[in-house]
């Protein structure tokens, strides 16, 4: 007679007793994390320092203080080259057979849009990815990182036709979802100063020689160009205008060119080129959290000179072990977006207090610098885009 309700109620509380399934990435002593980034290609510098010296710098703090609720946080980096199509086999590979938690910091709209769709209908988070394109706002698995192009753009225009009362714009622009969200951007933003670009010129991604866009740029006269391209590009562009004697313009960075070593590439050409940059001097900052992350890559990695790149990937990965120590113990990828959703005023010691809204936009706010002996100089406190 017993045997009729015995089984089931052992079948009962075996299912009480065996353990909730664990989330993927994650098990008792480690989280696995990854990420397509460019060790190749025009962007190399940027990859190797947002993820190796960067996030890598990050979480080697974090697991020595005894990690995230007693788990270690573990990478895994692959290279894209800045290749849409090979971000998109890199990403496949970190879900589906590295079985990573989640994806962080990948870099370059391209890359990053190409994958997202993806990301998306497998629910992995993919946390702030080093990129400009609005089409990453607001969406519930992607956290942004970098300021977004229309962001930018309204503070550049704001400061240089408020500020400067520069009224003449045109702009160099790389042909693909990284240009054509800061043109898009720009162009909206001088409407409502009642201005226009006077002339665009386009790159195709992989092109170097820009010497015919600048012949043309130059005959429009602007007083301000905008160069929205990566390194190889830019560094022509500037070695070009300084060749024909162009110096009547004022060139402004954006995106991945407003960095000191990137510019350098245009040797003294570069002198006097303004932009945006998103952190705070990683060199001489006093702000406790870059001397901070100072203290740590002199700790870890003391042959690698501080930079902005690295100091972004350091802050993502405190942001990640932010929001996983308040996820609590039992991590999920919802519990981490609950917990990063709840992020108000945060106090990073890097950047000004951070709050996470719906938007889900992780960066608001830059400052403005200028090129002065092959290092930028701060001109302005935290310019805001709201």
């Amino acid at each position: 007679m017993r045997s009729g309700w015995l089984l089931p109620l052992l079948a009962l509380v075996v299912m009480v007793a065996a353990p909730a399934r664990a989330e993927q990435g994650v098990t008792d002593t480690e989280i696995l994390l990854g990420g397509s980034n460019s060790f190749s290609g025009p962007l190399a510098f940027t990859g190797e320092q947002i993820t190796k010296f960067g996030v890598d710098l990050g979480f080697k703090a974090v697991n020595d203080g005894g990690g995230i609720h007693g788990r270690k946080v573990r990478t895994i980096w692959y290279d894209d080259g800045y290749k849409p199509q090979d971000a998109v086999a890199n990403t496949r590979k970190l879900v589906e057979q590295d079985q990573v938690f989640a994806v962080i910091i990948p870099q370059g709209a391209p890359p990053v849009v190409a994958t997202l769709e993806y990301l998306e209908q497998n629910r992995v988070p993919l946390l702030f990815p080093y990129q400009s394109s609005t089409v990453t706002r607001g969406r519930h698995w992607v956290f942004q990182g970098m300021t977004m192009s229309d962001r930018s753009s309204r503070m550049m225009i704001d400061y240089l036709v408020g500020r400067r009362k520069y009224r003449k714009f045109a702009a160099l622009y790389q042909d693909d979802e990284y240009g054509k969200s800061f043109l898009t951007a720009f162009e909206k933003d001088l409407a409502r100063h009642g201005l226009r670009l006077l002339a665009v010129e386009s790159v195709k991604r992989g092109v170097t020689d820009v010497s015919a866009q600048i012949a043309k740029l130059h005959t429009a006269k602007p007083e301000v160009t905008f160069l929205v391209l990566v390194p190889g590009p830019g560094a022509q562009a500037l070695r070009e205008r300084q060749k024909i004697g162009w110096t009547d313009t004022l060139m402004v960075s954006t995106g991945p060119l407003t960095d000191e070593r990137y510019l350098s590439l245009a040797g003294d050409a570069a002198e006097g080129v303004e932009g945006l940059s998103l952190w705070p001097d990683p060199l001489t900052s006093d702000l406790p959290g870059v001397r901070r992350y100072r203290e740590h890559m002199q700790n870890y990695f003391p042959r690698n000179e501080p930079n902005r790149y690295s100091l972004a990937g350091y802050f993502a990965a405190m942001l990640f072990a932010e929001g996983a120590t308040r996820a609590g113990a039992r991590l999920t990828r919802e519990s981490l977006i609950a917990a990063l959703q709840s992020v108000k005023r945060w106090e990073s010691g890097i950047l000004p207090p951070l709050t996470i809204g719906p938007d889900h936009e992780t960066q608001k706010q830059a400052v403005w610098v200028r090129v002065e002996r092959g290092r930028f100089k701060q001109l302005t406190d935290w310019l805001k885009s709201e």
